[in-house]
């Protein structure tokens, strides 16, 4: 047979672009309805600190005792919500003791609640480990009706905003200064590394980025929390944090230094998110500021896997369909995870998982499933997927024969460089199949799939050649070999 002839097998090649879902989870049954009896309460007095026993609770108030005491759930900020939306500060049930801004020490003739805390007679005298003496709840109480009035940051966001650069810096430095947001210290730093409003200037960027990065860290109340539906959310001190591990990363303003930028993402994973945990992973399988280690990569991939990112999903069933060192090949377990990530919508993870029921690796071979997720992956755009399905409707196997749709398919992962795709759209076209016959056009596909590794091509290339006109070989050239403009 003719090599023209001839359609190539379905590309083996596994690559990592992102995705689509699969399928839709069932609709969960309508909730029965309830009846809340507690009533929301929304004119909490601004000027009433909320306070641990132990400690004040916010880092915005609080002095070093906020970060010695051990958790409670009685303190929590979503108990201590509640407890405030429906008026039961006061109550019993209530273990945290408030006060007001203006009488921090309990005053009775100001708050309704008095102070369990003894006062200080000698200021000298030092506070055990792990709780709040009453220079703290005064400390508390200003910062508190700081807070309260401040607008700095807001003006600082509004001006940022307007492009009025010089008021955003006052704004974001008193921001700073007087309460210290990490969203301040984050404005301060872009405003530096783009040279808005201020001369650039990369050391002082990565300075105010470190400040906003490694400010005080409470692991319950600063940690991020991961949601799979918005992978990508962050805080100002995740985006602090990225940013440095990208300064250092690219070269911005410095000289590159892998370690450096895998230093920050490891801050940016220890605070919570998870897809830092996945870049550390891959920094690992290829020894990117880090010695080089499968093992490694793996549980990184693995910690950010369970916690429902699927990009981890797809590399850690990756690491375990190849095996590498320490990891050995498991192929039910790399179908596990190609399975969970698809689930995600992981574009590379439908055509690996249609990909093994193609071929029957790791399950038995089942081309109706393969073809369902190979549609899948296609209409997300992945180049693997759609050259796979554009197969099956060009042979007519398990679906009808459609040279049409089939043309359509080469033709869109041929565009994104997939070898096969460019090989057999050449094809396609020197036949005239399912469209024109276009024997230069046809070569050009046919000579950028040699580009790419195709091993038919270039017998196919000494078939075709002969055939081209010099009208052709003119076109050919001015697509292979395009002329530089003057």
């Amino acid at each position: 047979m003719s090599v023209l002839k001839s359609i190539t097998a379905l590309s083996l090649v596994m690559l990592a672009p992102a995705g689509s879902v699969l399928a839709q989870a069932a609709p969960e049954p309508a909730p029965q309805s309830v009846t809340v009896t507690g009533k929301r309460v929304t004119n909490s007095d601004p000027r009433m600190v909320t306070a641990a026993k132990s400690a004040v609770l916010s880092r915005n108030l609080a002095s070093g005792c906020n970060y010695m005491s051990a958790y409670s759930a009685a303190e929590d900020d979503v108990t201590q919500a509640y407890m405030r939306d429906m008026g039961m500060e006061h109550s019993l049930s209530n273990e945290v003791e408030r006060f007001d801004e203006r009488s921090p020490d309990g005053d009775a003739s100001t708050s309704s609640i008095a102070s369990s805390i003894p006062k200080e007679e000698d200021p000298s005298v030092e506070r055990a480990a792990g709780g709040c003496g009453p220079s703290d709840r005064r400390f508390a109480a200003g910062r508190n009706r700081i807070l309260r009035k401040d607008k700095s940051l807001a003006k600082a966001l509004d001006a940022f905003a307007a492009q009025d650069y010089a008021t955003a810096r006052e704004q974001a430095s008193i921001a700073w200064t007087k309460i210290g947001y990490d969203e301040a210290a984050l404005m301060l730093a872009r405003m530096h590394l783009s040279g808005l409003g201020v001369p650039l200037n990369t050391p002082q960027a990565v300075s105010w980025l470190e400040k906003a990065a490694l400010a005080r860290f409470d692991p319950i109340r600063d940690r991020v929390e991961f949601n799979p539906q918005d992978p990508e959310a962050m805080t100002a001190r995740v985006e602090a944090t990225l940013l440095l591990a990208k300064i250092y990363l690219r070269g911005i303003g410095t000289a590159k230094d892998p370690a450096q930028a895998s230093k920050w993402y490891a801050k940016a994973a220890e605070i919570g998110f998870v897809p830092a945990t996945n870049t550390l992973g891959m920094a690992a399988m290829n020894g990117f500021g880090m010695p080089k280690s499968a093992r490694k990569a793996a549980a990184w991939f693995k910690e950010a896997a369970e916690a429902g990112y699927a990009p981890a999903q797809y590399n850690l069933a990756r690491l375990h369909y190849m095996g590498e060192d320490e990891v050995p090949q498991d192929l039910k377990l790399a179908g596990a995870w190609f399975a969970a990530a698809a689930k995600s919508g992981h574009a590379g993870a439908l055509f690996a998982a249609g990909r093994m029921y193609d071929l029957g690796e790791g399950v038995p071979v089942d081309q109706q499933k393969a073809i369902v997720y190979y549609k899948e992956a296609a209409l997300r755009s992945n180049a693997d997927a759609q050259s796979a399905l554009a197969t099956y409707f060009y042979t007519g196997e398990v679906v009808q024969k459609d040279l049409a749709t089939a043309r359509k398919l080469f033709a869109a992962a041929a565009r994104q460089g997939q070898p096969d795709a460019m090989f057999n759209l050449g094809v396609m076209t020197a036949q005239g199949e399912a469209g024109v016959k276009d024997m230069a056009t046809a070569y050009a596909w046919i000579t950028l799939a040699k580009g790419a590794g195709h091993e038919g091509a270039a017998k196919a290339l000494a078939q075709l050649g002969p055939m081209l006109t010099a009208a052709d070989r003119v076109r050919v050239d001015a697509v292979l070999k395009p002329k530089s403009a003057p």
